[in-house]
């Protein structure tokens, strides 16, 4: 598990807190029906804006980002190696093994087409749309997380404006004014804090791991390519 997703939270976190002063009244910023209405409001309109199948891959996404996969690039490359070596001194009906023992769906897909001899103008088309399909997924992830960022502002100024309006009419009682006015102002701070210390940095990790993956895969076609071509 990647926990630098972590102490980046608990950093950012614990500098605020910091800055307001725990003597000085923490609790002042501790307020339950302003995190309701921002984050209540920013999973309703999740709801409205994504399919049913978008919120169920959430786990695979979260999975992505807190467990990333290392990608060894110079691994890569000698395993790509070792394959051209084995292509050339035993033919391609020897890569049946390799792609046995292969995990990475990609590469294995690759492999399986020259293993049926399908030609070169014809593999690389075929494994270029591969990758614009895997970019495509990724991009769905990453506009879930951007989309609650874009969200989660906007509740934080609905929850203000609704603090106003309960304020301006009882200006009357004086003892409901602090109340009022705490969740006017308290819903924009979870608001902003949310989306800059969790939804915007999460659609980000999501983006980088989106951009390791596909630098891989094209080293992958690139190899898959050589081995075709019995470079």
């Amino acid at each position: 598990m990647d926990i630098t997703a972590f102490l980046g939270v608990l950093l950012g976190c614990g500098l605020i807190i910091q800055a307001i002063g725990i003597e000085k009244g923490i609790h002042l910023f501790v307020h339950p029906t302003s995190f309701l209405i921002v984050m209540g409001g920013t999973f309703g309109a999740t709801l409205v804006h994504f399919p049913l199948t978008q919120l169920f891959r959430i786990g695979g996404r979260l999975k992505v980002i807190f467990s990333p996969r290392g990608r060894d690039y110079l691994q890569d490359i000698k395993h790509m190696s070792e394959i051209a070596t084995n292509y050339k001194k035993n033919g391609r009906l020897s890569l049946e093994k390799t792609v046995k023992k292969t995990q990475d769906h990609y590469l294995k897909h690759g492999l399986q087409l020259l293993i049926d001899n399908i030609p070169v103008k014809e593999l690389v088309p075929i494994l270029e749309k591969n990758i614009d399909f895997i970019q495509s997924r990724h991009n769905q992830g990453i506009h879930f997380f951007e989309q609650m960022a874009q969200y989660a502002p906007g509740f934080g100024f609905i929850g203000t404006l609704i603090g106003l309006i309960n304020l301006l009419s009882e200006l009357e009682s004086p003892e409901t004014i602090g109340p009022n006015m705490a969740i006017a102002l308290i819903t924009t701070f979870y608001g902003i804090l949310l989306a800059n210390l969790i939804f915007q940095p999460l659609s980000g990790r999501l983006r980088i791991a989106s951009n390791e993956e596909l630098i891989q895969k094209k080293m992958l076609l690139e190899g898959i390519i050589c081995i075709a071509q019995k470079e």
